[in-house]
């Protein structure tokens, strides 16, 4: 196919060749992909229970309701097998989709209840992606070195390594989306219906992967269409195929829903989306998603800092990618577009152009969690660039490949420094403080014969009460559920406060900072943050004359 674009957009002299042909038999490195993957099992879940430093309260909520599967069938507010979660540990309008609470149920249920188990199923699924990344690139590019490096590339990116180290369903969509982008592959290759009957099933239930899933996964089975229909000559069987296997798993939601009407108004408040906004959508708000959809492709964003969001999404040190990737991506995204040779082409270029979609619902640019799904395809077109600038025939394209490639393990050395050294410290206030070295140690001055009462204030703790019965399940001291006391310093009685009694509370808690000054009560201990003054204390109201 001839060059369409004009000069100085594609370098000259590059290969035209992208994909390898069907059904092209290769010989897989197996030995090389079980080092690749033990290597990164190693690296993804070391120090996992320390760094993120502190348990998120999503990560807390989503491990109390897999335990509560996992020994009972029933959520933790009774529902048995629940389609999907309401966390009213968060909010009473908080729903979440379910894949990974039962996803992590069955570790939960055989490993002792810790941080590092809590984590270690989105280890799983970080590992998962790198093996289906292999599995597509190999189909893609036909060759299982270049399919090494693009397992190679996504198992280095730093967003990818963050949030495979989190309890948090922002990944869980990303397996959903590569296996049925493998599934269109092995179809294209085989021609078999089947393989497009599972493609579709497994967008369906990827539907149930995370809130962005509800625009995204309907989004994929539209561009499987349009390859379809590039792919086959008379393609309605084929599309109905593929409708059908979606509809399979999507067809219970939409009974649940009408079983449960209220989910939809209690989702839509919860994320501040009125009826008028869904109905009327103003030219000033359009242009407001149009200038979050373009953050998303900021090269600062993408390639130097990601963004300036929070730190459970961002190091702020590096991009969302590492840095040599400014410029195979764009080589890569190009070079598609202008000679675009097979039917799956297009879906790679509209994958990554299209992957912000679903977030820019939300007013919050650069919100990396919320569009994860860009990673496959922009490691894909970035490999597309290697390849490219490795086969030109000028060979400055190809030294300055072969330079950037040996920059990547050098970017990627300087994450792993400072995520391992000064990034748990940068986090740590972002996780909500030490709550787990002043619960613990609460449990460990409360022996199972001690009386007394615990008193948690949870108007100025926030979700106080899911981190403490988690911690008491993780020691085993469900006993003192029923001695819990939830209170605001602001009406607390102190005379009906019995004596012996431990109450947990911030450091700036005026009203018992008064009552310390008065001798009413005693300050116990505090505990020391990472990077930050204490921010919680442990009280004690002793007997009259202690």
């Amino acid at each position: 196919m001839p060059n369409r674009a004009g000069p100085g957009i594609i370098p000259r002299g590059m290969s035209d060749a992208i994909s390898a042909a069907p059904g092209t038999k290769l010989p897989l490195h197996r030995p090389v992909l079980f080092v690749l993957v033990s290597l990164l099992l190693i690296f993804y879940a070391w120090d996992l229970g320390s760094n993120p430093v502190y348990l998120y309260v999503d990560e807390v909520v989503f491990a109390l309701q897999a335990h509560a599967i996992a020994t009972t069938a029933h959520d933790t507010n009774g529902r048995l097998l629940p389609l999907y979660f309401q966390m009213r540990q968060i909010a009473d309008n908080s729903w979440f989709h379910p894949a990974i609470v039962y996803f992590m149920a069955p570790f939960v249920a055989v490993l002792p209840l810790s941080e590092a188990v809590i984590r270690f199923p989105s280890v799983v699924i970080g590992i998962l992606n790198v093996c289906l990344m292999f599995s597509i690139a190999r189909r893609i590019f036909g060759n299982d070195k270049y399919a090494l490096l693009a397992a190679g590339l996504l198992a280095l990116t730093p967003t990818h390594i963050l949030h495979s180290r989190m309890a948090m369903d922002y990944l869980y969509p990303v397996p959903f989306v590569m296996a049925w982008l493998l599934c269109l592959l092995i179809y294209l290759e085989r021609r078999q219906l089947k393989w497009l009957f599972i493609a579709g099933l497994i967008l369906g239930f990827g539907f149930y992967s995370y809130i962005a899933s509800v625009v995204m996964m309907p989004l994929y089975l539209l561009l499987t269409m349009v390859v379809l229909f590039r792919a086959v000559t008379r393609p309605f069987k084929e599309c109905l195929v593929a409708v059908a296997g979606f509809a399979a798993p999507v067809t219970i939601v939409i009974l649940w829903l009408a079983a449960n009407p209220a989910v939809i108004p209690e989702t839509m408040s919860r994320y501040a989306v009125s009826s008028g906004s869904v109905t009327r959508v103003a030219f000033s708000d359009f242009t407001r998603r149009l200038s979050i959809y373009w953050s998303f492709f900021d090269p600062g964003f993408l390639f130097v800092s990601g963004g300036y969001t929070h730190t459970m999404n961002s190091t702020r040190r590096v991009g969302v990618f590492l840095l040599p990737l400014l410029v195979f991506l764009p080589v890569g995204f190009v070079r598609l577009a202008a000679a675009p040779r097979q039917a799956i082409d297009p879906l790679l270029l509209f994958g990554f152009g299209l992957a912000p979609l679903a977030a820019c619902l939300m007013p919050e640019p650069y919100a990396i969690d919320r569009e994860l799904v860009v990673l496959p395809f922009a490691v894909l077109l970035a490999t597309l660039g290697v390849r490219a600038m490795m086969t030109a025939t000028r060979q400055h394209w190809r030294l300055a490949a072969a330079a950037l490639l040996a920059l990547i393990p050098i970017h990627f050395a300087f994450f792993c420094f400072d995520y391992w050294s000064d990034y748990p410290t940068r986090a740590a206030y972002r996780f909500q403080g030490n709550r787990r070295g002043v619960l613990e140690q609460v449990i460990a001055m409360t022996p199972p014969q001690t009386p007394g009462p615990i008193y948690l204030n949870d108007h100025r703790i926030p979700y106080i009460g899911a981190h403490w019965q988690l911690y008491l399940l993780k020691h085993g001291r469900t006993d003192l559920i029923g001695r819990t006391v939830f209170f605001d310093s602001g009406t607390l009685d102190e005379s009906m406060v019995p004596p012996g009694s431990l109450l947990v509370t911030t450091l700036d808690d005026q009203p018992l900072g008064n009552l310390v000054r008065a001798g009413r009560l005693t300050q116990v201990q505090t505990f020391p943050e990472r990077g930050n003054p204490p921010l919680f204390g442990l009280f004690r109201k002793d007997a009259p004359g202690y």
